[in-house]
């Protein structure tokens, strides 16, 4: 019973979180990592090309790179064990040129006693999925799965400026 109470405390704390980024406040998920939390960017199917960084250094600049792209995001969570992922779905139109685009991305949160200290942004779900089945690393998700069918939508628009 502990372990689901922890999972559904994370999972909170991580949604709310989350929402707070979307609207513009990233201080709740800056507040939740561990001082030496590990980020890994993965943009696509292969594992060896992550690119990885540690700290809430690395993290904030990680969000403020995004903030020049207007974006709807539609988020749903899970929680599976000591990890809380965040499929979302997201729509953005470039500044400048007008185009338009669309994707699918998961957000795991790896928690260690209420704080995040791993987090796996999964820039291309479509490409990652497949690759790391057939290539799984200890260093992934083993929980990683099919998103869950639109549970529970939270809907935003992304205007993130992190200082």
């Amino acid at each position: 019973m502990v372990k689901l109470e922890a999972s559904m405390e994370n999972t909170t704390a991580v949604r709310t979180a989350v929402d707070q980024l979307l609207a513009g406040n990233p201080g709740p998920l800056l507040d939740l990592l561990a001082d030496d939390v590990e980020l890994e960017v993965a943009d696509g199917g292969d594992p060896a090309g992550n690119h990885t960084d540690s700290g809430r250094a690395a993290v904030a600049g990680y969000f403020t790179g995004l903030g020049g792209l207007p974006a709807f995001w539609q988020m749903d969570y899970t929680a599976a064990g000591e990890q809380v992922i965040a499929w979302g779905t997201e729509r953005f139109t470039l500044d400048g040129c007008g185009l338009e685009g669309a994707c699918e991305f998961a957000l795991v949160f790896e928690m260690d006693d209420g704080a995040i200290s791993r987090l796996l942004v999964v820039e291309d779900l479509r490409s990652f999925v497949p690759a790391t089945a057939s290539a799984p690393s200890p260093r992934l998700p083993v929980h990683i799965g099919d998103p869950p069918r639109r549970l529970g939508p939270v809907h935003g628009r992304r205007h993130l400026a992190i200082s």
